[in-house]
């Protein structure tokens, strides 16, 4: 069976008001929470100048609703708040405390009812406030209206949400992550609060899958709701499903731009490095005409190709090619040196290897962070030159209007949309 637990603090007119006569507050919410469910247990706090009201509430509530005196706990509340009852942060940090305490007695249907109209102004906002940020489920917050002063239609026992304000604060904290591409902590501030978004979230697992490169579960991610979701995200999910060169190639190029936005430039640096060379054998292949890989499995037929190139003329170019450092190249094998060499080789790619070079600047850097522990210098322009020399080689496999959206942002947009729409449904 579902119980109430009441928590409040102690008031001038509790247990009524030595003016009026009137039920103070506490009396009146215990009365109206006892029609509705059992009274399970009474936490009450007092400053030390109001324990005798404390002790006058108590025995209010042990003679007239039958609630044993063991039920009833009074805790008088720090020294420095009964010197400083106006003191917000002292009135929140003990209301929090009686919360923490009341969570020991509260089952799984239980409900924290906590009184906003009794004890100081402060002390009372302090209720509002806990329940503005807390997430624990079952908490309520009622008021109690002064019997002299409602008005026809008014009720005298009311209670009041305030989680839209928490709910508010959520968004905000979830947009932060998705800002940073953080899609793991959105996915968790988001189950740990208060909105029911079950697109959104699905979305939030997309963008999760989708920056891991686990493209099936990013697809099981909002295949459910394939009739609410724009079929782009399908469509662009299905092509880095199938391996399409280009949608990986574009993908890989905004990580890039991710990470480096969020300052995570020594990973940005090593992904924009993979990309350059993949993106070399891609033109080597597409542009040369030269089926080769680095993939050690197909060794030997890459280096047959190579020899047999145009009547064996650029296996010979390759034999003399000296790299900037002076050394040779070693032809046992197809490596980076190698792609770069055959692409400067190609008459048809002077300004795709000009681009190239740029990069492969870069190169030495990646592997003193990889290999070596190494910092980076210059960041700002590290980052310009890369994505610079990356978006020009890019725009030889994609069109401009591919590489001027950027997806992640695209779907950051669309997930902070359904959050507002979730928002305006719990509101």
């Amino acid at each position: 069976m579902a119980c109430s637990i009441l928590l409040s603090f102690v008031g001038h007119q509790d247990p009524y008001s030595e003016k009026t006569n009137q039920e103070g507050s506490i009396v009146s919410l215990a009365k109206f929470l006892a029609q509705e469910q059992p009274l399970k247990r009474v936490l009450l706090l007092y400053t030390e100048d109001f324990q005798q009201r404390a002790i006058d509430t108590k025995d209010w509530l042990h003679s007239e609703l039958q609630i044993s005196d063991e039920a009833i706990h009074l805790e008088v509340v720090s020294r420095d708040l009964s010197a400083d009852p106006i003191n917000p942060v002292l009135a929140v940090q003990e209301a929090r405390r009686a919360l923490n305490l009341a969570k020991y007695q509260q089952d799984s249907t239980d409900w924290l009812d906590l009184n906003g109209s009794s004890g100081t102004p402060v002390m009372k906002a302090a209720w509002a406030i806990l329940q503005a940020i807390e997430t624990r489920p079952r908490l309520r917050l009622w008021q109690v209206r002064n019997p002299e002063e409602i008005r026809p239609g008014q009720e005298r026992v009311f209670t009041v949400d305030l989680n839209v304000f928490r709910q508010e604060l959520d968004r905000q904290g979830i947009q932060q992550q998705l800002d940073s591409y953080n899609y793991q902590g959105a996915e968790i501030s988001l189950c740990n609060s208060s909105i029911e978004a079950p697109l959104a979230l699905a979305l939030i697992r997309y963008g999760k899958y989708r920056l891991a490169r686990n493209y099936d579960q990013a697809f099981n991610a909002i295949n459910p709701y394939c009739t609410e979701i724009d079929k782009q995200w399908f469509q662009e999910i299905a092509q880095l499903r199938q391996n399409n060169r280009s949608a990986l190639f574009r993908d890989t190029y905004f990580q890039v731009v991710g990470l480096f936005t969020v300052g995570r430039y020594a990973e940005a640096l090593i992904l924009a490095m993979s990309l350059y060379e993949n993106l070399l054998q891609h033109f080597v292949q597409k542009k040369v005409g030269l089926d080769i890989t680095t993939d050690r499995a197909a060794r030997e037929r890459s280096l047959s190709l190579l020899q047999n190139h145009n009547q064996g003329q650029l296996w010979e170019y390759l034999g003399k090619y000296q790299r900037k450092n002076g050394d040779r190249l070693f032809l046992d094998s197809v490596t980076r040196d190698l792609l770069l060499a055959v692409l400067q080789y190609a008459p048809q790619t002077p300004d795709l290897a000009a681009y190239f070079e740029q990069i492969e600047a870069y190169y030495q850097q990646r592997n003193d962070v990889l290999h070596q522990l190494a910092g980076l210098a210059n960041i700002e322009n590290l980052q310009e030159q890369v994505l610079n020399a990356l978006e020009k080689v890019l725009s030889q496999v994609l069109p401009q209007e591919k590489l001027q959206c950027n997806p992640f942002k695209h779907l950051n947009h669309l997930i902070d949309c359904e959050l507002e729409k979730a928002l305006k449904r719990l509101n």
